[in-house]
């Protein structure tokens, strides 16, 4: 039997990486949650009664949600109200775990959630976007241009992580990239790209993004 594939992993939850191999998992971004006691948190999560549809972009968003609305006294029910959108299976596999049943956005990317945002009767909506402070600015722009109520909070940063200790680079056959930030890092720890690896993006922004730093 052949020896199985070595992969490195960059990204935060292995859990759905759909490849075959022997995976180590060597993350190199780290999610640092905005402190709830931020009064602009403080407003936006105060008025989560007023909200009549929810944008969730990322995984990453529904835990830290979920822990702030708790800690605001409101509960899952109050979710479950309104229409929500996701931005791809992965997010509506944890949403639904919640109990929360998501529109999908059927492109994976922000662009994909605002055909889905184009398909709703938005004339009375008031959307609550809780995002990654590095979240492209698709969504709002959208929004904006459309005259549409919304509210967009900063949740959480994604900030580089450098291991305490670096894995060598020549023992894996496949490096798997799962965002932007996640290859962003990757330069900033390991200098440059390598050619002689299988590099695999996980979604067509982080396939762009790799692409535009392999020339």
């Amino acid at each position: 039997m052949a020896p199985l594939k070595q992969v490195l992993y960059t990204g935060l939850d292995p859990s759905h990486y759909q490849g075959t191999g022997q995976i180590t998992h060597c993350p190199l971004i780290q999610i640092i949650p905005r402190p709830l006691t931020d009064p602009s948190l403080q407003s936006a999560f105060s008025a989560f009664h007023s909200y009549t549809h929810l944008i969730i972009t990322s995984k990453t968003t529904i835990p830290i949600l979920q822990a702030y609305l708790q800690q605001m006294g409101f509960s899952l029910a109050d979710c479950q109200a309104k229409t929500t959108i996701a931005v791809g299976k992965i997010t509506a596999f944890h949403l639904r775990a919640q109990n929360i049943e998501p529109i999908i956005a059927k492109d994976e990317t922000a662009e994909g959630v605002v055909a889905e945002l184009q398909e709703l009767k938005l004339e009375k909506a008031f959307i609550f976007w809780p995002h990654s402070a590095q979240a492209r600015p698709i969504i709002p722009l959208f929004l904006q241009e459309q005259c549409i109520r919304f509210l967009a909070c900063p949740l959480y940063d994604t900030l580089p992580l450098r291991p305490p200790t670096l894995p060598h680079l020549d023992q894996f056959e496949e490096i798997v990239f799962t965002s932007p930030s996640t290859i962003h890092a990757f330069l900033d720890v390991f200098g440059s790209l390598p050619a002689s690896k299988l590099l695999t993006p996980i979604g067509p922004i982080t396939k762009k993004c790799l692409h535009e730093h392999l020339g």
